[in-house]
C-alpha cells in the first residue's frame, strides 16, 4: 500500500487516525503497532513473518545485551550475533537475489530500513545510551511504525523512544503535519511522477538515438524527479509522525544548495549518513586511531567503508550492481580530494601565518555550478542499467555518437514538462523559506497565512486532480 494510493488516503489512513484519538492513551501504541503491521500486510502479506521474526529475534538479542550483571564480554558476543542475524537477513537475501535472479525474488517491503533500526537499537542499548526496552510492543512499533517501514527517515533508538511513551496531542504540530503530507504528496504526484514519461523515452533511447538537447534535458529531470520523488515521500513521513505525535528525523535540506559534495551528502538522505557516520565511520576511525594510523589515512579508510557499503547496499542482488558500486567510489573520490584541497590550504595558511579569507561572490558561484555537475553525472550513472549505458548517455550528452542537436522527441517533452522542471527547481532551493522570512520581516505575517493556506489547497486540490487521472508510480527508493 503506497502513501500515493487511493486505498491509503482514503481508507487506511482516516481509519487510523480516527481510531488512535479515539483509543485510550495507554492503547495508542498498541494500535498503532496493529495498524502498521496491517499496513506491512497490505504490502507484501507473504512475507510479513520475515518482519516478525527480525522483531522477536531483536527485542531478545536486546534483552541479552542490556542485561545486568553479564560481563562485557559475553555482552559483546551476543551484539556480533546480533548484528550478524541482521546482515544475514538484509545481505543474505538480496544475495539470494544474485543467485535465483533479481527477476523471481524481490526484497521484503522495508528490509533495509528495518534491519537499519534494528542494528540501531542492538548498538545503542550496548552502547549504555538507553537501556533495553522491555516491552516488545514498544520495540515492534519502533521497528514497523508504518510511516518509517518503507522507505525511512532512519530513526535512531535512543531518539524515537523519547516519543514512545512521552508525546502527547499538540494541535500545531497536527495541522503542521497534514501540512507536510500536502507538500509530499504535491511534490511526488505533480513533479516526480509528471516527469517519468520523458525520463522512461529518454534513458531507453540508444546512445546515437539521443540528441544531445534530450540528453542534458533527461539528465536535469532525473535530477529533479529523483529528489522529489524521495524528498516527497520523507514529507510524507514525517508529517504522518506529526500527525501520531512522533518528531522523526529530517532527510532532505536543499541537499542542491550546497557548496560542496561534503555539503550535499551532509543535506541528501540525510538519516543514512548519519546512521553510516554513527555505526560504520565512527567505530572504524577509532579503531583506525587506536592503532595509531595517522588521522588522514584514518579518514580515507573510513569514509572508503562507508561508501562501499553504501554502493554494496544499493547494487546487491541486481544485474547493474557494478554501477552502485561505482557511483559510490565516484562521491568517495570526490570528498577525499575535497578533503585533502581543504587540508592542503588550511597547512599552507598556517605555514604562512595568513588568516582564512571569506570567499568572493564568483568563488561562490564556481562552486556551486561545479557541484550541480557534480550531482548531474553522479544521479544519471544511479539511474543507469550498466557502466557501457552510462558512458554511452555522456556520449551523448556532449554530440560524441554523431548525435542530433534536437529531435522532436525532445521539443514534445520540453513543452509538457515546462512547469513540472520549473517548480522542481524552484522547490530544490529554499525560495520559499526565504519569502516567507522577508514578510515575517516586513510584519505582513496575516498576509503570509493567507497566502499560505491558499497555496496548500491549490497544491491538495491540484494532487487530487492527479492522483485521480493517473496511475501512481511507486517511490523510487521502494526497490531498495
Amino acid at each position: 500500500m503506497s502513501f500515493v494510493s487511493l486505498e491509503f488516503i482514503f481508507i487506511f489512513l482516516p481509519l487510523c487516525v480516527a481510531g488512535y484519538y479515539l483509543c485510550p492513551g495507554k492503547y495508542r501504541n498498541v494500535f498503532l503497532l496493529v495498524a502498521s503491521l496491517v499496513f506491512y500486510a497490505a504490502g507484501d502479506i507473504g512475507r510479513m513473518h520475515i518482519l516478525i521474526i527480525s522483531i522477536i529475534a531483536n527485542y531478545v538479542f536486546g534483552l541479552l545485551i542490556g542485561r545486568e550483571g553479564m560481563s562485557k564480554k559475553v555482552k559483546l558476543v551476543v551484539l556480533i550475533l546480533a548484528i550478524g542475524f541482521n546482515a544475514v537477513c538484509l545481505f543474505g537475501y538480496k544475495y539470494l537475489m544474485i543467485l535465483y535472479g533479481a527477476s523471481n525474488i524481490t526484497m521484503p517491503l522495508g528490509l533495509s530500513y528495518f534491519t537499519f533500526r534494528t542494528v540501531s537499537y542492538c548498538l545503542d542499548v550496548y552502547w549504555g545510551m538507553l537501556p533495553a526496552n522491555k516491552s516488545v510492543t514498544d520495540v515492534a512499533l519502533y521497528v514497523s511504525f508504518f510511516p518509517q517501514i518503507s522507505m525511512g527517515p532512519i530513526s535512531r533508538y535512543k531518539d524515537f523512544y523519547k516519543d514512545i511513551n512521552e508525546r502527547g496531542f499538540d494541535p500545531d504540530s497536527f495541522f503542521a503535519g497534514i501540512k507536510r503530507i500536502i507538500r509530499g504528496l504535491f511534490r511526488k504526484l505533480v513533479i516526480a511522477d509528471a516527469l517519468l514519461p520523458a525520463l522512461s523515452t529518454c534513458f531507453g533511447m540508444e546512445a546515437s538515438e539521443r540528441s544531445v538537447l534530450f540528453a542534458w534535458m533527461g539528465a536535469i529531470d532525473y535530477v529533479i524527479q529523483l529528489y522529489h520523488d524521495f524528498a516527497g515521500y520523507s514529507d510524507i513521513a514525517i508529517g504522518l509522525g506529526q500527525v501520531f505525535g512522533f518528531s522523526l528525523p529530517e532527510n532532505f535540506n536543499y541537499p542542491y544548495a550546497s557548496s560542496s559534495i561534503t555539503e550535499y551528502w551532509s543535506r541528501w538522505h540525510i538519516t543514512l549518513g548519519a546512521w553510516t557516520r554513527d555505526y560504520i565511520y565512527t567505530p572504524i576511525f577509532r579503531a583506525c586511531q587506536d592503532k595509531k594510523i595517522a588521522r588522514l589515512a584514518s579518514y580515507m579508510l573510513s569514509s572508503f567503508a562507508v561508501w562501499l557499503f553504501i554502493g554494496f547496499w544499493h547494487g546487491l542482488g541486481k544485474d547493474n550492481m557494478a554501477v552502485y558500486i561505482l557511483h559510490g567510489m565516484y562521491y568517495f573520490i570526490l570528498i577525499a580530494g575535497e578533503r585533502m584541497l581543504t587540508d592542503y590550504k588550511k597547512a599552507r595558511r598556517k605555514k604562512l601565518g595568513i588568516k582564512k579569507k571569506p570567499q568572493s561572490a564568483a568563488s561562490i558561484a564556481m562552486w556551486h555550478i561545479y557541484v550541480i555537475f557534480v550531482i548531474i553525472f553522479g544521479q544519471v550513472l544511479f539511474n543507469c542499467d550498466s557502466i557501457s549505458q552510462y558512458g554511452g548517455y555522456i556520449l551523448s550528452m556532449f554530440g560524441g555518437a554523431g548525435n542530433a542537436i534536437c529531435q522532436t522527441e525532445a521539443l514534445f517533452y520540453l513543452r509538457q514538462d515546462v512547469l513540472p522542471m520549473i517548480a522542481g527547481i524552484i522547490f530544490s532551493f529554499p525560495v520559499v523559506p526565504y519569502l516567507v522570512k522577508a514578510i515575517k520581516v516586513s510584519g505582513r505575517e496575516r498576509i503570509m497565512q493567507v497566502l499560505s493556506l491558499a497555496a496548500y489547497v491549490v497544491m491538495l486540490i491540484v494532487s487530487f486532480a492527479f492522483l485521480f487521472t493517473n496511475t501512481y508510480k511507486s517511490f523510487v527508493y521502494f526497490k531498495f
